[in-house]
């Protein structure tokens, strides 16, 4: 039996669409630049400071060594986030609140672990009126994923010390690194999000993670496991 779910916010539990637009006025305010929708795509749930750093030397190589240029991008997607939050929230997706219900009636505890900062993060699941026990966002750990740094906080937290009796779920192929990385006995990549179902399979590929449609069906699997 599982003790804690841990699981992503955006493309896991709400909406993700609506956030690449935010991405985008980052590389075009801050950094100057167009960069493709598909670029975008494919590098969400990353660490937002390492994602820049990597975006700016693909993109603006000559401006590599400019002091504070990370930092402006990482404060300015927060802010835009924020913004974003407010005036369109994202719909929670189909099933997560019953999802979330038959944890609670299990006794499985609940976190969310994040490439968002804690602040964007917070204001995102109150508006979606999700509560949990414990939340840890990217800005509060070291590295970002595939590196399994956010849940092993969130373990911390909830003062776990077995990850096999944590089950993880997330929209992303490093997600689904992530997950495996700290060694939880549980790991579903979710087709709700912004990867297609073959990425993420590719990704789960020879390992114990599942690929499933939503928060709901993983929640049964995991509650049956």
């Amino acid at each position: 039996m599982i003790e804690a779910f841990l699981l992503d916010i955006s493309g896991t539990v709400v909406r993700s669409g609506g956030f690449e637009a935010v991405f985008h006025r980052v590389y075009s305010e801050v950094l100057g630049v167009e960069v493709s929708p598909e670029s975008v795509r494919v590098n969400t749930g990353r660490k937002k400071a390492a994602l820049f750093t990597d975006m700016v030397a693909l993109h603006s190589p000559s401006r590599v060594d400019e002091s504070g240029l990370i930092q402006r991008m990482t404060e300015a997607f927060d802010t835009f986030m924020l913004e974003a939050i407010e005036a369109d929230p994202p719909a929670v997706l189909p099933g997560v609140r019953d999802a979330l219900a038959m944890l609670a009636e299990a006794r499985v505890r609940v976190g969310y672990v994040t490439g968002f900062a804690r602040g964007p993060a917070e204001r995102l699941l109150a508006v979606s009126g999700l509560s949990y026990e414990v939340l840890v966002g990217s800005d509060e750990v070291e590295r970002g994923r595939p590196a399994p740094d956010l849940i092993t906080e969130a373990m911390r937290r909830l003062s776990l010390s077995d990850a096999s009796a944590v089950a993880y779920a997330g929209d992303t192929p490093v997600d689904i690194g992530s997950g495996l990385v700290a060694g939880c006995g549980l790991v579903y990549g979710l087709t709700c999000g912004a990867h297609e179902r073959g990425e993420l399979e590719s990704a789960a590929a020879g390992t114990r993670a599942k690929v499933m449609q939503g928060l709901q069906e993983a929640v049964v699997d995991a509650l049956r496991a």
